[in-house]
């Protein structure tokens, strides 16, 4: 071997030893050699499982305001998401009709780690299944709470108010109170104001004692007292279907029984002050349609009816 090829052997061998104390001394990594078990290379090794930062929403709290409201009103919801690093989350919610079609409803981001309150579309009347999603960094990380039951009303059609019928026409008969009489003044007339309630007769004054009479012939239907209010009261059916009522008698005055007939003039019970009365007189009401057979029914003014049989 000549010593030019000698030479130039020993200078690539320094070179090569050289490169390789210099790799060492700076920390490398031979590509051709995987690190020693343990060390790490500064970044992920491949295959290595991604770590997930935290931050994924959870559905810690959902309640309905209220589980019934009426067709054409909002229901609200009560949301509370909580999310440790975050301060949103996307919500959809699926509002499902039993036996028909589901309504998808979003509201958007929801501010995390509070409660939110939400009002749902407006509904028809039926029931619905109410379940909420929500939504981290993407489509598929869900946290999906449990259905609520929510009932939606039809609407209520107000009942139309019990109107006060017109008085019958005058009829021929006999004025109720034999003796001497008063129809009082506007405190004593049908619709007067009362405590908790109108008037709904007409108050003849007159002494204790004095005969109340039928003024039609009919048939008993009543015979009763109310401590707080009508006191010892008759109820008489007449022939013609009217309803009449005598209240205020005397103790132990009638004359009449229920179920018996009587005929025009005929003695009820005597004029008294029983019950809430402030003095001797006669509360007189006429019921046209039955004394409170059913809630439609109302008197009339009977004060008319009384001036006709007056004046007889």
């Amino acid at each position: 071997m000549n010593r030019l090829l000698l030479s130039s052997i020993v200078t690539a061998a320094a070179l090569l030893f050289t490169s390789a104390s210099a790799l060492a001394g700076t920390g490398g990594t031979d590509p051709d050699k995987p690190p020693p078990s343990g060390e790490q290379s500064g970044g992920t090794g491949y295959g290595a499982p991604l770590v997930t930062l935290p931050g994924k929403p959870r559905l810690s709290a959902q309640k309905l305001s209220s589980s019934t409201v009426k067709a054409g009103s909002r229901a609200g919801l009560v949301l509370r998401i909580t999310r440790p690093k975050g301060t949103s989350a996307q919500v959809k919610i699926a509002i499902a009709r039993k036996g028909g079609k589901t309504i998808n409803f979003s509201p958007g981001r929801i501010t995390t780690n509070r409660s939110q309150l939400i009002r749902l579309p407006a509904l028809a009347a039926g029931s619905y299944r109410v379940t909420v999603s929500v939504f981290g960094a993407t489509a598929t990380e869900v946290a999906r709470g449990g259905a609520m039951e929510l009932t939606v009303k039809p609407k209520s059609t107000s009942k139309p108010k019990p109107t006060t019928p017109a008085p019958p026409a005058p009829t021929s008969g006999v004025f109720p109170v034999r003796g001497a009489y008063s129809l009082g003044g506007a405190g004593a007339r049908f619709g007067a104001g009362r405590t908790g309630h109108t008037h709904e007769g007409q108050d003849i004054v007159g002494n204790s004692g004095l005969a109340i009479v039928a003024p039609l012939a009919g048939e008993v239907r009543y015979v009763a007292y109310q401590a707080s209010g009508a006191g010892r009261y008759i109820i008489l059916r007449a022939n013609n279907g009217w309803d009449m009522m005598f209240a205020h008698c005397q103790y132990a005055s009638a004359a009449v029984k229920a179920g018996e007939r009587v005929n025009a003039g005929q003695q009820l019970c005597l004029l008294g002050s029983t019950g809430d009365s402030s003095g001797p007189h006669l509360h007189f009401e006429i019921w046209p349609d039955g004394w409170r057979d059913s809630p439609g029914t109302r008197p009339v003014d009977p004060l008319a009816q009384l001036k006709k049989w007056a004046a007889k």
